[in-house]
């Protein structure tokens, strides 16, 4: 009954790490490759693919002298490989990036690199274990059916603890250690039945476990004290956020992107160009009650914004708490009367709130990514019903305008004219003489007139209310202003078809 529990046990656990190791994984990555779906499919490939070989290769070792002793091996050789993982992914994935294999083929390169080996061991332990579970052959079905229930029910259990809990609370590289450590740790759950069957070799699995024990708490608690000038890095369930400050700002970043930037002798000021575009809204909703940010970042929007017009209320949303609480607590963002925080999905919010806004500004979307919930015709139809009469909905976008980079961004704007008559397009890195085709970022301002307003109105209103709020010469607007007809050669995007990934990647 003992052996038969040990094997469960060891069934278990390495189905746990291997999961468990496969979401860590994509904070390994998403510093250099995003967090996109190429990203999570090339995760998933890796592992089912080492998965594959494992069980071929557990198969036939397990009908050549199947041994506990060959078990543990089985059991250490990848909990040494994971342990010193976080030694090294840093600079393969530099490496990697640098050699620029595309956005598809580069994670699937990294993941291979990292994941491949110590998965296709993982892969070997239960057909191995079910040829030594099962001692007689009217027994190996459900000797099988049960181990890989058991495995699979770890496997369960470390996707969820990983996701839900460790990811914040230890950080990737410890949480990476910490499964190495627990595989060479099972490899000892061998060693009574090693002796069990008088198996040699219990005393160098034990050397092996006490040496890498011994040397992983060394390196956990000898770890290079970080970069003077980086603040705070943490991981959440969404990003991993890094606070970094030098002599004129503070800077947000999640995983490789900047997100926000505050000037420390004016915290309120809009250090970022493309938050001075933003501002463009204004222009047309001058006199706008009540405000709606997805997206909070750092903050330096709704910061300048209630400073500049204190009778204006906003809400600002953030998916993740901790960029909420990270604002506060770095970027003087502070809660008030006329500015609440919310820690929700945007879409959600904006489909309960009772509330009607003159103005709704989308900051959600990334370089390498972008919600797809909130890009869809049906969610513009959603906002439009939020929105007061003559409200508008102020885009944020990274992209090209043109060409193949452009495609993100002219599906999106394709979409929103489903729903909004008038969309005004302004490329903020334009006035630098940057090319169109260039990825950048690109306000979008939709609005429910018939009649359009002419460019030379609209730098005549920046100009009359300008506080630091707009680009600096503010005929800089006419500039970025992008006023020509977009070829209709990308999908209307929808909740039921909405291949963001792939038109941020073409």
């Amino acid at each position: 009954m003992m052996v038969q529990l040990l094997h469960y046990v060891v069934v278990f656990v390495s189905g746990a790490v291997l999961m468990a190791l496969e979401i860590a994984g994509s904070r390994v990555l998403a510093p250099n490759f995003g967090s996109s779906i190429f990203v999570w499919g090339s995760l998933i490939s890796v592992v089912m693919t080492a998965l594959s070989i494992g069980y071929y290769w557990g198969g036939w070792l397990s009908a050549r002298a199947p041994s506990y002793g060959r078990l543990g091996t089985l059991l250490v050789i990848p909990g040494i490989v994971i342990f010193f993982l976080p030694f090294v992914y840093p600079a393969i994935n530099d490496w990697i990036a640098s050699i620029d294999l595309g956005n598809r083929l580069s994670p699937l390169v990294a993941c291979s690199a990292l994941f491949l080996l110590p998965g296709v061991f993982l892969g070997t332990v239960s057909p191995y274990v079910i040829r030594l579970a099962a001692t007689k052959l009217h027994t190996v079905g459900s000797t099988a059916g049960t181990l890989y229930a058991v495995s699979t029910a770890g496997s369960i259990f470390g996707t969820l603890l990983t996701a839900f809990y460790l990811i914040p609370v230890l950080g990737v590289s410890n949480i990476i250690h910490s499964l190495g450590v627990t595989l060479v740790v099972l490899s000892l759950i061998v060693v009574p039945l090693m002796r069990f069957q008088r198996i040699a070799g219990a005393r160098a699995v034990t050397a092996g476990w006490l040496f890498l024990s011994t040397f992983g708490c060394f390196s956990l608690a000898s770890a290079p004290l970080a970069w003077a000038k980086t603040l705070l890095q943490k991981d959440t369930f969404y990003h991993r956020i890094r606070v970094e400050e030098d002599e004129e700002a503070r800077y947000m970043y999640f995983d490789r992107t900047l997100q926000s930037a505050m000037t420390l002798k004016d915290p309120t000021a809009l250090r970022l160009v493309y938050s001075r575009y933003t501002s463009i809204g204004m222009t047309f909703r001058p006199d706008a009650k009540r405000m709606l940010l997805i997206g909070v970042g750092g903050g330096s929007i709704p910061k300048k914004l209630n400073k500049e017009f204190p009778n204006l209320v906003i809400d600002a949303i953030d998916l993740d708490p901790e960029v909420i609480r990270i604002a506060k607590d770095h970027f003087n963002l502070a809660e008030h009367k006329n500015l609440q925080l919310h820690a929700q999905d945007g879409r959600l919010f904006l489909a309960r709130t009772q509330h009607q806004y003159d103005i709704i500004l989308l900051d959600a979307y990334f370089t390498d990514s972008m919600p797809f919930h909130l890009a869809t015709k049906q969610f513009f139809e959603l906002a439009q019903k939020k929105l007061a009469p003559n409200g508008i909905v102020v885009s944020n976008l990274i992209s090209a305008v043109t060409g193949p980079s452009g495609k993100i961004a002219r599906s999106f704007i394709r979409t929103q004219r489903q729903v909004f008559p008038q969309t005004y397009i302004f490329a903020t890195r334009r006035p630098d003489n940057v090319s169109l085709d260039t990825i950048q970022n690109v306000i979008v301002i939709a609005t429910r007139d018939k009649q359009r307003v002419d460019i030379k109105e609209i730098v005549r209103r920046a100009t009359a209310l300008d506080k630091g709020l707009f680009p600096d010469p503010v005929q800089d607007i006419a500039v970025a202003y992008f006023d020509r007809a977009l070829p209709e050669d990308v999908p209307i995007l929808t909740d039921d078809f909405a291949p963001t990934d792939n038109l941020l990647n073409p």
